[in-house]
């Protein structure tokens, strides 16, 4: 559910950076549609280690993938940075912990941007004593 949210908190983020851009799913890694200028993006990896019983450290990487190589803006891997650096989950801003602008082997440019959450599990409500019955837990010495 998170990855859910995760996600579509990016999509909002480079929606309203980019407001005239399409941003939509990728296909498949090899499947980027490069007949529009658009903004694909894609879950490469999502991944969750317990730090302690009750604590998880979850981390999710991202591929954006500008689906063009004709025309790109010199500004445009720091439009992206500014986008991406900080996402709005449900109130709860989660910052970056790396981005990453590079080029793929097709020669489409893309970012790569990686979130990490800590997270901790509720721990079940303990039953605590509600009565004590001292008489027959006491017997006297004769």
């Amino acid at each position: 559910m998170f990855t859910e949210k995760l996600t579509a908190a990016v999509v909002n983020a480079l929606s309203l950076k980019f407001p005239d851009m399409p941003i939509r799913p990728a296909a498949s890694a090899k499947e980027i549609s490069t007949d529009v200028e658009a903004i694909e993006y894609r879950l490469l990896s999502a991944q969750m280690t317990r730090e302690r019983s009750d604590r998880f450290v979850q981390s999710y990487a991202y591929e954006m993938v500008w689906s063009t190589t004709k025309d790109i803006r010199a500004g445009l891997p720091d439009e992206l940075f500014e986008a991406l650096e900080t996402v709005d989950v449900e109130g709860t801003p989660y910052r970056a912990a790396e981005l990453r602008w590079e080029s793929r082997e097709d020669g489409l440019p893309r970012m790569m941007v990686y979130y990490t959450a800590r997270t901790s599990k509720a721990s079940p409500p303990v039953v605590v004593m509600q009565h004590l019955d001292s008489s027959s837990a006491l017997k006297t010495a004769t």
